[in-house]
């Protein structure tokens, strides 16, 4: 009963308007009154839920988003997805998930990659008589992309809460976001060309055009590269890589591409800092919650409540994956990460479900819900850089979400599309 009280007592602030991390300070407030707790537990697992060298990693990968959009990496970028695949029906909507692919490999945020992708290439899709509305809900896909495709600010919490090794967890999401990514051009090449958006095709392949804007673009192509490479073969840590991306991207913008000049880098770290803060006391915030969830014994109880309903593994998956969707409409993925994945991994200990397999389960459920109201947070943004109503996008995103799910399916019907590239770095 005290977790159903600390639960609605959050669920009552946050509903209020109150920020998310007064919500949970409030909710566990209440839980230590009524439950015998000394409400320095408060205080003491704030403290606990900063104290991580993983979690340094996060201003990092932040900065490196924030730099490559003012930096002009975004633009290089798209020119060289534009001449892989812009000939295309629908061509200039697959260069946008094509380049939400690659710049999920570079910031690790998928608000950033939302923002970045949108704010290069919506007037573009605008400009060719793309709808908005389906162009924005298109650009809302580099936000799940980027937390599927390694490096991903919310396997890094998530790796930090599971005791699971980082590179791991980024080694297993390059299929399923691969998956993702190509499955997302081929919806919009057919639905480009079935609803005639766009304008008449009329450019063909070159590869001229591919080998000069690869050349322009290859030190940006190289930034994901030197991140995750980096921290797989064991040169240095996720957090190392994050300051390692820093470095090269202030290098590549303001001494090589000269498109970001020193005066615009106090805004730039400012605009950074503000984010991370949130980021981190929204997660210091909910391991609060998480800590008296588990001292309750909330996992104990998920786990003979499954198992009441069904002992069948597939059953159990089924019913996961709907609470999962479900938490994904109301809670952000690292707040949901913090929360639920201690709950969650007797569950999948005592199902014998892979860890990796089951991060892969949690990662694209929540991520979903980027794209889904109340919270979709990547439907916020892409509508506001289309200047738009969010509920258009939403419409307009349904297509897409049926495409994730799909995925999403598979995922969890063979473990080894996430485990296949895990098991050859052993």
């Amino acid at each position: 009963m005290l977790i159903v009280g600390m639960v609605i007592v959050f669920l009552f602030f946050t509903l209020l308007g109150m920020p998310l991390y007064f919500s949970f300070g409030l909710a566990a407030a209440f839980a230590c009154l009524f439950g015998d707790l000394p409400l320095q537990v408060i205080a003491q697992r704030l403290f606990i839920g900063m104290d991580s060298f993983v979690l340094l990693a996060i201003p990092g990968f932040v900065l490196v988003g924030n730099i490559m959009t003012r930096g002009g990496i975004s633009q290089r970028i798209v020119d060289f997805c534009n001449s892989l695949v812009g000939y295309f029906k629908g061509g200039l909507l697959m260069v946008t998930v094509l380049t939400s692919m690659i710049m999920g490999g570079i910031s690790g945020s998928a608000v950033a990659d939302t923002a970045a992708v949108g704010t290069v290439l919506i007037p573009s899709l605008e400009k060719n008589n793309y709808p908005k509305g389906f162009s924005s809900a298109v650009v809302g896909t580099a936000g799940p992309l980027g937390n599927i495709i390694p490096p991903s600010i919310p396997m890094i919490v998530y790796s930090m809460v599971a005791g699971l090794a980082v590179f791991r967890l980024f080694l297993a999401g390059y299929i399923p976001g691969m998956m993702i990514g190509f499955s997302l051009m081929g919806l919009c090449y057919f639905i480009s060309k079935r609803r005639k958006y766009g304008p008449p095709s009329t450019s063909q392949f070159s590869l001229k055009r591919v080998v000069i804007t690869f050349k322009k673009s290859l030190l940006a192509l190289i930034t994901p590269v030197i991140i995750v490479g980096g921290i797989v073969f064991g040169v240095f840590t996720a957090t190392e890589a994050a300051m390692v991306g820093v470095i090269y991207s202030l290098i590549v913008a303001v001494g090589i591409y000269r498109e970001l000049s020193w005066d615009q880098l106090p805004g730039v770290l400012l605009e950074s800092v503000k984010t991370s803060a949130k980021l981190v006391i929204i997660i210091a915030s909910a391991s609060v919650f998480s800590y008296i969830s588990i001292n309750e014994g909330v996992p104990e109880m998920l786990r003979d409540f499954m198992f009441s309903i069904s002992t069948n593994k597939y059953v159990i998956l089924l019913i996961l994956n709907l609470i999962l969707l479900a938490t994904g409409l109301i809670i952000d993925i690292l707040v949901a990460t913090v929360i639920i994945v201690p709950i969650l991994i007797p569950l999948g200990n005592a199902l014998g479900i892979h860890p990796l397999h089951m991060a892969m389960i949690f990662v694209l459920n929540m991520s979903i819900g980027l794209l889904t109201p109340p919270v979709g947070y990547c439907l916020f943004v892409s509508s506001e850089v289309a200047k738009i109503p969010m509920e258009e996008t939403a419409v307009n995103a349904i297509p897409v979400i049926l495409t994730m799910l799909g995925i999403l399916l598979l995922i969890n019907l063979f473990p080894q599309i996430s485990l296949f590239i895990p098991s050859l770095f052993r």
